[in-house]
């Protein structure tokens, strides 16, 4: 069940389970190294009650790569998995402190070897999806990482085929690059 909005360019998703977006698994999505997620989105409520999925890359325990996530506290999370299984975890240092019902770009990225030993997750906003504003401290991980190579769709509104941490809101962008700034591999424009 998916309900695109006749009167304004975005997508509606009701945040109950089973209702988002989604695109097959393919080449170009099967990203292992830095990665920049992008998305365009109005959540009815900024600080919800379960972790809304933004866009994710999991459709099973053992096939998880990555997870774009508002927390319950209004704070950016990315979720990523080096073997398909367990995860590591990256926060922002600041949450969105937004309005409910507020438009914004919101976006991540993830340096896999910052060159000091480490990985770096960086959290940004924008109201134009061009110039970014850093949102608070990068986070920073001992040891360099990568994204596990799953064969799991790219599900937006949703993970785990739609069965968890679905989001509650108008999406109107969602966009994945392959590196930071890099080649965009995925631009879907409701």
């Amino acid at each position: 069940n998916r309900w695109i909005d006749g009167t304004t360019p975005s997508l509606y998703l009701p945040g109950i389970g089973a209702n988002y977006a989604s695109t097959p698994n393919a080449t170009p999505l099967q990203i292992t190294g830095d990665i920049d997620v992008r998305v365009k989105v109005a959540l009815d409520d900024w600080t919800p009650a379960v972790s809304n999925t933004l866009i994710a890359k999991m459709s099973a325990n053992n096939s998880r790569s990555f997870a774009f996530i508002v927390g319950t506290d209004g704070g950016l999370q990315l979720y990523w998995s080096v073997d398909g299984t367990a995860q590591v975890y990256s926060g922002s240092s600041t949450t969105l402190s937004l309005t409910d019902g507020t438009i914004k770009w919101i976006r991540c990225t993830l340096d896999v070897d910052n060159g000091a030993s480490g990985n770096t997750t960086t959290f940004y906003t924008s109201d134009d999806g061009i110039n970014w504003t850093q949102l608070g401290n990068p986070y920073v991980n001992s040891g360099t990482t990568s994204i596990y190579n799953s064969t799991s769709p790219v599900e937006i509104g949703g993970m785990f085929s739609g069965g968890i941490n679905y989001f509650r809101g108008r999406l109107y962008r969602a966009q994945i690059f392959n590196g930071i700034n890099g080649t965009k591999v995925l631009d879907a424009d409701f």
